[in-house]
């Protein structure tokens, strides 16, 4: 992004574009790191970009989100250590599958949950969007 867009974009309080990513399976990977990222520090504008507006999230409980909804719980949830594993990704076009393994640590290190997960995105504006989510509970010591 060109400087003056930055800064002009900070003054108004508008969100600046996510930084572009390639058209390839490190490109997907780069967004899931961002989601974790803005996850961790409760950055609801980086989430905000990351996700399309008409994004939905189902829950390891059954619980159905859209964008509005995950952004405005973000803030309400302390930070959890999470670490993503096991993941793949298949690319179809402009639009990407990644499946991992998303393990919820306690603040002794020990493993508080091990979700799966399928998150779906579509490469918009020279980015990875995440379109869909999907969580299945496999382990929990909640």
């Amino acid at each position: 992004m060109p400087i003056v867009a930055l800064v002009l974009a900070l003054a108004t309080g508008a969100a600046p574009d996510p930084p572009r990513q390639p058209h390839t399976e490190a490109g997907v990977l780069a967004a899931e790191d961002a989601w974790v990222a803005a996850l961790r520090r409760r950055d609801t504008a980086t989430l905000g970009r990351l996700l399309t507006a008409d994004f939905v999230d189902t829950t390891w409980k059954g619980a159905r989100h859209g964008k509005a909804q995950v952004l405005a719980s973000l803030a309400a949830h302390g930070p959890q250590p999470t670490e993503l594993g096991d993941m793949s990704v298949s690319l179809h076009g402009d639009t990407a599958v990644a499946r991992g393994l998303n393990t919820i640590r306690g603040a002794d290190g020990s493993v508080q949950a091990r979700i799966r997960f399928t998150d779906v995105f579509i490469y918009r504006d020279g980015a990875w969007r995440a379109l869909a989510a999907q969580e299945t509970l496999e382990q929990s010591a909640l």
